[in-house]
């Protein structure tokens, strides 16, 4: 029970992203990919002996499927003409993924110092 209400969010944003690009094809795919990877990472991350790896992981998880669903969302509601401001806006899928990946790196890493610092600070006490 506890693995599907883990899996949950990161399937339904999955499932958002290859509808809304409209069809299950390799460029939904690589656009999924964020989220797939933000799962596993979390997945692996909570056997984390280390609270600070559990912490970066769940972070980088959450980054990473929020700012692809996010991306999409606005693609697909066409706020502030995501998709109708450019012709070449459509260019932007090639990239988030890779945006997406790093922002969730830097975030992760960031949570992980964070976590890492305090784990020290109480064992030190």
């Amino acid at each position: 029970m506890k693995t599907t209400l883990l899996a949950l969010p990161f399937l339904l944003a999955i499932a958002f992203v290859v509808y809304a690009e409209g069809k299950p094809t390799p460029f939904a795919i690589w656009n999924a990919l964020p989220a797939v990877a933000g799962f596993a990472l979390l997945w692996v991350g909570r056997h984390a002996r280390l609270a600070a790896y559990r912490v970066g992981c769940a972070i980088f998880a959450v980054v990473a499927t929020l700012f692809v669903t996010l991306f999409h969302l606005a693609w697909w509601l066409d706020w502030h003409g995501t998709a109708t401001g450019s012709s070449t806006s459509a260019l932007a899928f090639i990239f988030v993924p890779i945006w997406a990946c790093l922002l969730a790196s830097i975030a992760g890493a960031l949570a992980w110092g964070v976590a890492w610092l305090v784990d020290r600070r109480r064992l030190a006490r």
